[in-house]
């Protein structure tokens, strides 16, 4: 009776998943760059950033951790350290791969477009974004909200 109850929530979710899904696309395909990231409060890439992933978290705790703690207040403290967290963690990640890839791996190729990439051109092509980043909000954010 239980694998027939979940059986049955499974298809609905699955189906409002798909419905989703398909909403989502039919709000975002006629929609360009520009229009994506305009507006500084609440742009449509802030509101898909928002979306992604704000709750899979907790389901990889549910199956990987024995009854955790999911609920209570949202912790705005405790979700802006996540982030920081996972950028850093991120450049991590990026410093072990650029430090431990032997050079021919650095050197493997494959298609960018209609360009021929390497492993470090990519590399470096993501350090750049990350300095690019963090010159906007070092010289333009930062002042903006009165940080020194």
């Amino acid at each position: 009776m239980v694998n027939s109850s979940i059986e049955s929530e499974r298809q609905e979710l699955l189906a409002q998943l798909n419905t989703a899904k398909a909403e989502y696309h039919r709000c975002v395909s006629d929609v360009d760059a520009d229009t994506a990231y305009r507006g500084s409060e609440w742009s449509i890439t802030d509101l898909l950033n928002h979306v992604i992933g704000s709750y899979s978290g907790m389901v990889d705790r549910l199956l990987s951790e024995d009854n955790p703690h999911l609920a209570g207040p949202y912790d705005a403290n405790a979700s802006w350290k996540r982030r920081c967290e996972a950028l850093l963690g991120e450049i991590d990640s990026h410093i072990a791969i650029a430090s431990e890839l032997t050079s021919e791996q650095l050197g493997r190729t494959g298609t960018f477009g209609k360009n021929t990439i390497r492993v470090m051109d990519m590399l470096t092509r993501i350090a750049r974004h990350y300095d690019e980043h963090l010159a906007q909000l070092r010289d333009e954010v930062r002042p903006r909200e009165n940080l020194s």
